[in-house]
């Protein structure tokens, strides 16, 4: 139903004496329309006395360059009948000569024929409220605190879903934290292009983002994540530079009596919840995870109480490691584990970072490299030719005795320098590019193998090849999961293999448990395979029993 002039500019008025900033009215704004102004906007823009009939485009030549184009698809996405409203942060020119950010809220009201009759919406001046986030142009934290607080009062349904860059800081150590916060402002452009009206996002500390779901509906915070993370799923190219990164999300729902405290708290342990669980994935709140906090000073006690009896409760698993070609075992993977009385099996991926906060990785890794020699000094016995992969934690080799102690245990063992490999993950080598390369140069000095881990899950991947001092490249699992459907994965492992290959390293692809992903891989010229479809990682006596006596899985 159309709206007279009288009852637009009732409405007008009304919203200009209810709220704190420039409301704005557009008629039919898809014709001929008119636009309304209050006159503090027109100028503190300094918009032309044309703007009536004119104000899109005035409007859109005080729009920075670089926010022009989500903004017109924003009105575009209007315009078209895809959504009703949109809330955008952008910067525009005051008459200051000066970019200012402004949040710009619109609603497009259609008739009985689905013809658009009216646009209204407000814009906020950001930068007159510190309100705003100048890296990314979103809202900050102490604007989140504030919506939050006010839909409480609201006694509104809330939920908030918080991300997590993983890692994020390698990105800024491989390149600059000038490119860093332009990956900042680029996601957080792209997360809020794919809000509903009910929802807003807001840049917290570092590399968190918050989104504050209005009236949630089910399931929907969980949507909204995959969405986003499968976006990320693959490297991005941003000013030149590859760059790759996952995302961690923990989602709660407001309940009554809840005060911010309360949320913050929740929050926060949440996402370590999701962290210590692996990263890369989303989590509803459980109380239980309040528990998980004091489960982390528990392990840590026990274990310290392992290593201080003999390393009671720790030992070392192998997965085998074959040539692609032949299928004949060439070695395997010494793969850590560890248990104790009260929690049973511990999985590597909670207590191994723990291990990595605290002095506790030094003595846990010599044992481990000492451990995993002395069973190679066993195995080549019955087979010169095998190798054994051995995980090293980055933090053991920034010691300046580790090289030393690693040469005394082989020399010890008695077996030959290229029966070892010595295995760090990809996003570790850009920590300290010279120390790490004056390290591996020292180890492969002495005959031993460097293999790069989990390849093309860090910030650098093909990059990094011109630079990484590494004999092997092992391609990670999650290149596999869907390569029989995804031609970017082949694609990627084949790339990787013909440039690999080129200056001499060879490549392992992990994370093969099919027949069929086997079938997809076999004429990439790969080196070697590792993975369920060839041995599942086995207790020493198992792998002896199952591997050893024929050399071939």
């Amino acid at each position: 139903m159309d709206m007279s002039n009288q009852e637009i500019d009732s409405f007008y008025q009304a919203m200009c004496n209810s709220v704190d900033g420039y409301v704005f009215l557009c008629k039919h704004p898809t014709s001929d329309y008119e636009v309304i102004l209050p006159p503090e906007l027109v100028k503190e823009f300094e918009l032309s006395s044309e703007y009536p009939t004119r104000y899109f485009d005035l409007w859109l030549e005080r729009i920075h360059v670089e926010d022009r184009e989500k903004y017109i698809g924003a009105l575009e996405s209007m315009f078209d009948n895809k959504t009703k409203m949109f809330c955008l942060q952008y910067r525009v020119l005051n008459r200051e000569k000066k970019w200012t950010w402004i949040e710009s809220r619109a609603f497009l009201n259609y008739d009985e024929n689905g013809v658009p009759i009216l646009l209204a919406g407000i814009i906020h001046d950001l930068g007159k409220q510190n309100r705003l986030d100048h890296i990314t142009g979103l809202l900050n934290k102490y604007a989140f605190r504030e919506a939050t607080k006010q839909k409480m009062k609201e006694k509104l349904p809330v939920g908030v879903l918080l991300l997590n860059i993983d890692d994020f800081r390698h990105i800024n150590e491989l390149y600059t934290q000038t490119f860093g916060d332009s990956v900042l402002r680029a996601i957080g452009t792209y997360i809020q292009s794919r809000l509903d009206s009910n929802a807003s996002v807001y840049r917290m500390d570092g590399d968190e983002f918050a989104i504050l779901i209005t009236n949630p509906q089910e399931e929907e915070a969980e949507r909204l994540f995959k969405k986003i993370s499968n976006h990320y799923k693959n490297q991005k190219e941003l000013q030149g530079k590859r760059y790759y990164c996952t995302f961690s999300g923990i989602y709660y729902e407001m309940e009554e009596g809840n005060t911010y405290d309360d949320l913050v708290r929740v929050l926060k342990v949440g996402i370590n919840v999701v962290k210590r669980k692996g990263k890369n994935h989303f989590l509803r709140f459980e109380p239980e995870f309040l528990q998980y906090k004091e489960r982390e000073l528990e392990l840590l006690e026990l274990l310290r109480n392992s290593i201080e009896n003999d390393f009671k409760g720790f030992e070392l698993n192998f997965q085998p490691q074959v040539y692609a070609d032949s299928k004949i075992l060439k070695g395997a993977e010494a793969l850590l584990r560890w248990s104790c009385e009260k929690y049973g099996k511990v999985s590597p991926v909670e207590f191994i970072p723990l291990l990595e906060k605290t002095d506790m990785i030094q003595s846990v890794g010599k044992w481990v490299f000492q451990q995993a020699v002395e069973m190679c000094r066993r195995w080549v016995c019955l087979y010169p030719q095998f190798s054994m992969s051995i995980n090293v934690s980055y933090l053991q080799l920034f010691d300046p005795q580790f090289v030393e102690f690693m040469h005394t245990c082989i020399e010890k063992a008695g077996i030959h320098y290229q029966n070892i490999i010595v295995e760090i993950t990809e996003s570790k080598f850009i920590s300290d590019k010279e120390l790490l390369k004056r390290v591996f140069e020292s180890i492969r000095e002495m005959g031993m193998k460097v293999a790069m881990d989990d390849f093309g899950t860090g910030y650098s991947s093909l990059g990094l090849l011109k630079e990484a001092p590494a004999d092997i490249v092992k391609i990670d699992k999650i290149f596999v999961r869907n390569i029989k459907e995804n031609s970017f994965d082949s694609s990627f492992i084949r790339v990787v293999v013909e440039l690999c290959h080129k200056v001499g390293i060879k490549v392992c692809l992990e994370g093969v448990e099919e027949t069929e992903e086997m079938e997809v891989v076999s004429e990439m010229e790969l080196d070697f395979i590792q993975g369920y479809l060839y041995g599942k990682p086995e207790r020493a006596e198992t792998f002896y029993q199952m591997y050893l006596n024929h050399g071939t899985v």
